[in-house]
């Protein structure tokens, strides 16, 4: 099983889904509380190892708690061009991370969303395992060549976006309309609205960068 680092980045609270999810894990090697992030992880009951960020949104008393436990405190200054979680995602690499799921539930600022997604195409991520709980959803980032297999029920919701000018090589297994060593283009929507004919799903690429969305048709929000 990979060495896997849970990330867990400010924002809105997490729906009872995507709790359930978390919970589900095993194995975490590491949990990184970026910046606010460090609230979720506690009303989750789960130690956190390390918060990073500029710590402009987390609360002095949760971070006091943190510290008492044992966390590893990485300030910034809140002057940079980097966001929070990229910074834990960097850090995470670099701590020997092989799978790293980032948590959150999306909604706010529609920068921050997509620079979250952004963050987890970094170059320097491409040897790992990049994926994300994200509200009802879970979100595979894939630079190929990448593959990545999920558990699904039939008529679950699976997109496939070219995060890339050109991603090449797209092959899936289990979906309704199937690729099939294809190419698609960043500005493309083919990808979008595929949908699951199996429980078991595979979606791989060549070369470029793929976001593989997941949306559970019966998943409680």
């Amino acid at each position: 099983m990979p060495k896997t680092f849970l990330i867990f980045a400010g924002g809105l609270a997490l729906s009872d889904a995507t709790v359930l999810a978390v919970r589900k894990i095993e194995q975490v090697e590491l949990v990184i509380a970026a910046d606010s992030g460090l609230h979720t992880a506690q009303k989750l009951g789960l130690m956190t190892d390390v918060v990073i960020g500029d710590m402009d949104s987390v609360d002095t008393n949760a971070l006091a708690e943190a510290i008492s436990h044992g966390a590893k405190i990485i300030r910034h200054a809140r002057d940079k061009n980097f966001t929070d979680t990229h910074a834990a995602l960097l850090y995470a690499a670099e701590h020997g991370a092989q799978k790293i799921i980032v948590v959150t539930a999306g909604g706010g600022r529609l920068d921050h969303q997509l620079g979250v997604i952004a963050a987890m195409f970094d170059p320097l991520l491409k040897q790992l395992q990049i994926n994300a709980l994200w509200d009802n959803s879970e979100i595979f980032a894939l630079q190929g060549s990448a593959t990545c297999e999920f558990a699904a029920e039939v008529g679950d919701m699976v997109g496939l976006q070219s995060f890339s000018a050109t991603t090449t090589g797209i092959s899936t297994t289990g979906l309704r309309w199937k690729l099939d060593n294809e190419s698609l283009l960043s500005h493309e929507t083919r990808g979008v609205s595929n949908e699951a004919t199996e429980n078991h799903v595979i979606v791989s690429v060549s070369s470029g960068q793929l976001l593989v969305i997941h949306q559970q048709k019966n998943r409680e929000k």
